[in-house]
């Protein structure tokens, strides 16, 4: 194994980038694997997020060729490691496809319309749906961030694989906790699209309920994006809310700091789409890893991370999460107790270091 770069359009501040690439590079690295993450957003001057949209698509066939020229310089030992597909992924298929470099396809969202089908069984509504299988089959790997996307996408690849997204143990280690009369709840990420939006008006119903018997709770939540400031308009209008701190975005290098404040994770899925089913919960990881007890949805890929009443707590509509929310405002010791489990659980699972070894026993067969 002579080298291998990691291809992403996003930025360091985005989950795919600074995990799945940054992350997964660093721990390869240490099995003496040469690594390389080439981003469009922070090599090439890119825009991403939210931003990405303004791009046109002459802009984004430029950067493709530019990417082209740049890793076509690359020897053919050298391994392309496509981050999801979208407009980045030009470039590495097509010297893929010229028998250049070998390609392994990491999928970790789903960036497809939900109600895709295929008239008369062979013209698709969705061509990104379609152009994922077939790199999917193409690939000389494949992963899959979720169980979802694995099972989904994995019956068209030949070498198919399951690899979460994780998190950096050593980075994400919790304080000793001190004594507070408050308890924190807390959310944090990008809010980009309208399920985001409804996920977190579903916190703020389920708060709000709680505030009305106990005073002592607080909720915390932090982000960015259109939808998020949708939000802090609803947080700032309403009289229930009055315990609701909204904090702007947070660099993800400050967020262990900032978890170290809270008490008690949320991970709220209001609707089961494929959109939600096919997320790898960095959040939940994260909150996990900072031994912070964790109420999320029995939706998507947390329902097959949590031991339930061990290393979280899990809930199916509105009530059952404001019931548990509740048992952990008033039972201190299993607020303890799931926080210890759960960072067991991450460093003997979902390190970065565990699933950095598996990745490197994977492409090592490769």
């Amino acid at each position: 194994m002579k080298k291998i770069i990691f291809i992403t359009r996003e930025g360091y501040a985005l989950a795919g980038a600074r995990i799945r690439c940054h992350g997964f590079a660093r721990e390869l690295s240490k099995f003496g694997v040469q690594t390389e993450v080439f981003s469009f957003a922070d090599d090439l001057k890119a825009k991403f997020g939210e931003e990405e949209k303004q791009m046109s698509l002459s802009r984004k066939l430029k950067l493709n060729l530019i990417a082209f020229k740049r890793l076509s310089k690359e020897n053919k030992n050298c391994i392309f490691f496509l981050q999801r597909l979208n407009y980045h992924s030009l470039a590495p298929i097509a010297l893929n496809l010229l028998g250049k470099n070998k390609l392994i396809f990491d999928c970790d969202d789903w960036n497809i319309r939900e109600n895709h089908q295929y008239h008369l069984g062979i013209w698709p509504s969705s061509k990104m749906e379609y152009f994922t299988r077939k790199i999917a089959k193409h690939a000389d790997i494949f992963i899959a961030a979720s169980r979802f996307l694995k099972e989904y996408f994995g019956r068209f690849s030949k070498n198919a694989f399951y690899l979460p997204t994780g998190v950096d143990t050593k980075r994400f280690v919790p304080d000793k906790e001190t004594e507070k009369n408050e308890i924190i709840f807390s959310w944090t990420g990008t809010v980009f699209h309208p399920e985001m939006h409804d996920n977190l008006t579903f916190i703020l119903d389920c708060f709000a309920t709680l505030t009305k018997k106990h005073k002592n709770i607080r909720l915390y939540l932090a982000g960015a994006g259109q939808y998020y400031n949708k939000i802090a308009e609803i947080v700032g209008k309403s009289r229930l809310l009055d315990n609701v701190k909204v904090f702007p975005w947070i660099n993800p290098d400050n967020i262990p700091e900032h978890l170290n404040s809270i008490d008690i994770g949320l991970l709220p899925l209001t609707e089961n789409s494929y959109f939600n089913k096919s997320k790898s919960p960095t959040k939940l990881f994260e909150y996990m890893a900072m031994a912070k007890p964790t109420v999320c949805s029995r939706i998507g890929e947390a329902e097959s991370i949590i031991i339930e009443g061990k290393t979280g707590l899990m809930a199916s509509g509105k009530d059952e999460f404001i019931s548990q929310m509740e048992r952990l405002i008033n039972d201190v010791q299993l607020r303890k107790s799931i926080g210890l489990n759960a960072r067991k659980e991450v460093e003997e699972r979902y390190s970065l270091n565990i699933l950095g070894e598996k990745l490197h026993t994977i492409i090592r067969n490769l």
